[in-house]
């Protein structure tokens, strides 16, 4: 199963997967530094991570596309090279919209290497295999995302803010030299370069995830956010359109008309909204209600990212032998439980508690998230012929990227909602129902998947993949 060319081609690739999900969050706790560095206004430090995220989450589906017509490994190195120069050029800036180009550069980056890596991982191990290598595909996916507060606050102990741009620097090195000689080329389903069907889906993508990370700060009835969320929603509508009279479409919406398929990408949608929306509000609470440093806040997660990397490769082991519905609806399950647990928790006991109460739901929810980062991924791309997995990944990844966004969204909305804030417990007031509208949109997921998935996800015969170097992909279980 792991033969040193596999061990070799997940090591390559988690090490470029974690680089890139890491900076998604490492930036937060170093923001009041770069403020004072760089005299930079409010609005700059809020583009300095939406920056990151616009880019990343706009261009997830077209590189995964691109990956699968001129050859995964070239798109998945070139992103590293591109992440990798952001993150120097970052490092380097000495001036606010430096950085906030430099960080949308490492978003760039961050597309290609995300879903690529996770398609070169699938297209590497036999169909009965795949499972457990998604698992630790997956596990190192949460882990870099969940940890990056507490990375970057052990970073700013006793560094200067530009090393945590610069600590990605070698790791990128590496991973490009190694992938060079250790990554096999591979590709999907070739498709012709659609310039008008790509711009509209950016032009689209960019216009929703723009009008909701700017509608709290800004107010949602302000022209730039009702404006940029419904010009947003027409162009992916003429985007819709637009390819259902495409001979070769490069999103194959026909694909939707599987319910596994659609329903893994609405649970995953639905499943980031409510955990990611719960995260930001509970690290806040952490901070400004318990009165945790960064760092210290960042500690006490670790009992929620522990559990993550622990059941995600566990969760590949068990989907062999429990199927992948049943795995994901207990990872699911958990994670529901867990939110409305910390909602209970708070509502009972107010602001001022023993961090040993939230023990439980944080070590819940991590559990629950590990055991439905791999299932979802995992059974989104078993819902398509083999030579479509980059397409897959692409739409999986960019499904659960937008949820996020709208779950930080919709969870800071309501946490504003009904009076000013002034002191601890009016905190642990106002995060109580954004935490139970958390459990509600996890709920959602559930059902969506209990619903409406049927059958255990097994190995099968996938359509041939054309392999040009170093590591055989078997047709044959």
């Amino acid at each position: 199963m792991f033969t040193p060319a596999r061990v070799r081609l997940l090591f390559v690739t988690c090490i470029a997967l974690f680089m890139a999900m890491l900076d998604n969050l490492v930036l937060g706790v170093a923001l009041p530094s770069i403020q004072d560095d760089l005299g930079a206004s409010l609005s700059d430090l809020e583009w300095f991570m939406n920056a990151y995220t616009l880019a990343f989450a706009v261009l997830l589906i077209p590189f995964s596309v691109l990956g699968d017509t001129i050859g995964r490994k070239k798109v998945f190195l070139a992103g590293v090279v591109v992440f990798t120069l952001g993150s120097l050029f970052s490092g380097l800036s000495d001036s606010s919209i430096g950085l906030i180009l430099s960080r949308a550069l490492q978003g760039v980056g961050g597309a290609a290497i995300v879903p690529l890596s996770l398609t070169l991982v699938n297209s590497a191990f036999p169909p009965e295999k795949r499972a457990a290598a998604l698992g630790i595909w997956s596990g190192i996916s949460g882990l870099g995302l969940s940890i990056g507060p507490l990375v970057g606050g052990l970073i700013m102990e006793g560094a200067p803010w530009q090393m945590i741009f610069y600590v990605n620097v070698p790791i990128g090195v590496i991973a490009f030299v190694l992938g060079l000689k250790w990554l096999p080329e591979t590709h999907g389903a070739r498709k012709p370069f659609d310039p008008i069907g790509i711009l509209l889906l950016v032009s689209g993508l960019f216009g929703i995830i723009f009008g909701l990370e700017r509608g709290n700060a800004e107010g949602w009835g302000t022209f730039n956010v009702y404006g940029s969320l419904a010009g947003g929603a027409l162009l992916l509508i003429l985007f819709y359109a637009w390819m259902k009279t495409r001979r070769t479409p490069f999103v194959n919406f026909d694909f939707f008309r599987n319910k596994n398929y659609a329903f893994y990408a609405f649970a995953g949608f639905w499943m980031n909204a409510g955990v990611f929306g719960a995260i930001f509000l509970l690290t806040l609470f952490l901070q400004k209600a318990q009165g945790n440093s960064p760092l210290g806040a960042g500690v006490r997660e670790m009992a929620w990212t522990t559990m993550t990397m622990i059941a995600a490769p566990l969760a590949g082991l068990a989907i062999n032998k429990l199927g992948n519905r049943t795995v994901l609806l207990s990872g699911l399950l958990f994670q529901t439980a867990a939110l409305a647990w910390f909602a209970f928790l708070i509502r009972s006991q107010g602001f001022d508690f023993p961090f040993l109460y939230m023990l439980g739901p944080m070590m819940l929810a991590g559990t629950g998230m590990g055991l439905s980062f791999t299932p979802l991924s995992h059974g989104l791309i078993s819902s398509v012929p083999e030579n479509a997995s980059g397409e897959a990944s692409g739409m999986g990844n960019a499904t659960r990227e937008l949820g996020g966004v709208f779950g930080i969204a919709i969870s800071g909305l309501i946490f504003q909602s009904g009076g000013s804030i002034r002191a601890p417990q009016d905190f642990a007031h106002h995060i109580v129902p954004s935490l139970g509208v958390g459990a509600a949109m996890m709920a959602l997921a559930f059902l969506g998947i209990a619903l409406f998935v049927r059958g255990r996800t097994t190995a099968k015969a996938p359509s041939p993949v054309v392999v040009d170097a170093a590591i055989p992909v078997p047709t044959k279980p």
